[in-house]
């Protein structure tokens, strides 16, 4: 770790939990000399530390930008509103020009309601469905953020044990356990909250109508945690993806290409419950992320964004694969071309992560900032993926 990311590391220990506001944002404990603690400016894919280090960039802020760094039409729309105001003291027009912006890109969508996190969006859904239902269990697949009903599975959570009996944890794929706890509770289950594709191996279709039917037949409601596949797996998400329309969807991230907007949406019958269940924040109807949204919306709507960015990820996991042929070592790559992973298949799961974090040292420093859902931009074009290719080439045979 070079002088001004050392320093500026050790003195936000003194002062700031982990370093950072933001768990995924922690230095990864074997990569700790090559990858930089902070980014002080980035442009399109790329960005730069603390000592000018130049990256091109495959963590995308954890999701949020989507069409690349300082998009000039989404800059440009965010100055704009900037002349008018942040805040007012009743609702802006903006609130209106952006729930029908998204709803053009998700036509399913007949309501929609602005939030700050995508762990708000998703608590504001389960709370819909409670409310809407009239019952209190769920069941949870996947990671939804930080809150309560959410947090079971971490140690030391600061969560009453007493509402654990409220929600059923089941792995993403596992329609065999889905179907055994609707058999025993289905009566009690307000709703299915799951991830619609887990940026794994292999896309859950089956699975995902699973969980509709299971939901059609015992009167819950089926929840799209959208915050990562929202906008990304395709314009219109998981429900174009799929096929398959969930009663009521969370999303976030890729939204508003970096700028802090979330949503909670679905069926008019199920957001209606809003004249009943009180949900709400002052921050919702911020204008700098609105202007922002609204920009995002009408570049996908008018660019080919989602085919370059399959056509980049395709590229990037083909070149992966003829590496791991060309130099023969046990890896494997996964998952769509939106988000593809690379992974070392050796026997002894030790040696796997030893590779892991070896070859991402070595990609920091060579000014690739990898990541193991690589994820894929608008702004990342075929000379990026080609460089990023040559360095995971050299890398690994440095392994070697």
């Amino acid at each position: 770790m070079a002088f001004k990311n050392r320093d500026h590391y050790q003195r936000a220990l003194e002062v700031i939990p982990w370093a950072t506001q933001t768990n995924a944002k922690r230095l990864l404990p074997g990569c700790c000399e090559s990858m930089p603690p902070f980014i002080k400016r980035a442009d399109g894919c790329r960005m730069w530390d603390l000592d000018d280090c130049e990256y091109i960039d495959f963590r995308a802020s954890l999701g949020p930008i989507i069409l690349g760094y300082r998009h000039p039409a989404v800059e440009q729309a965010v100055r704009d509103q900037m002349e008018n105001g942040v805040l007012f003291s009743m609702a802006s027009p903006l609130e209106l020009e952006a729930t029908e912006a998204v709803m053009q890109n998700v036509p399913w969508l007949e309501q929609v309601r602005f939030m700050k996190t995508g762990a708000d969006a998703c608590t504001c859904c389960v709370r819909l469905a409670r409310a809407f239902t009239g019952r209190d269990r769920i069941v949870s697949i996947g990671y939804h953020g930080y809150h309560d009903w959410f947090a079971f599975q971490w140690p030391n959570n600061g969560v009453p044990a007493e509402l654990k009996k409220f929600v059923y944890d089941i792995p993403y794929g596992d329609s065999r356990e889905a179907e055994h706890i609707f058999v025993k509770h289905g009566d009690k289950i307000a709703a299915v909250i799951t991830e619609p594709y887990d940026w794994q191996e292999i896309p859950g279709e089956e699975f995902i109508k699973t969980l509709r039917a299971l939901c059609d037949r015992h009167g819950s409601l089926l929840i799209f945690d959208e915050i990562l596949t929202g906008f990304r797996l395709a314009r219109g998400g998981a429900q174009e993806y799929y096929g398959v329309t969930p009663d009521l969807s969370a999303f976030a991230k890729a939204m508003a290409n970096g700028y802090p907007l979330s949503a909670y949406a679905g069926k008019k019958r199920y957001m209606q419950q809003l004249e009943k269940t009180i949900l709400t924040t002052t921050y919702a109807g911020e204008t700098l992320s609105l202007a922002a949204c609204i920009a995002v919306m009408k570049v996908m709507q008018n660019e080919p964004v989602h085919d370059h960015i399959v056509a980049m990820g395709q590229r990037l996991k083909d070149g992966m694969d003829e590496i791991i042929s060309e130099i023969g070592i046990p890896a494997h790559t996964g998952g769509v071309a939106q988000m593809p992973l690379f992974r070392f298949d050796f026997d002894d799961a030790s040696k796997n992560m030893l590779w892991h974090d070896q070859l991402f040292s070595k990609l920091y420093s060579r000014g690739v900032f990898a990541n193991d859902r690589w994820i894929i931009m608008y702004a990342h074009q075929a000379a990026d993926i080609d460089y990023t290719l040559e360095q995971i080439r050299l890398s690994i045979r440095e392994l070697c």
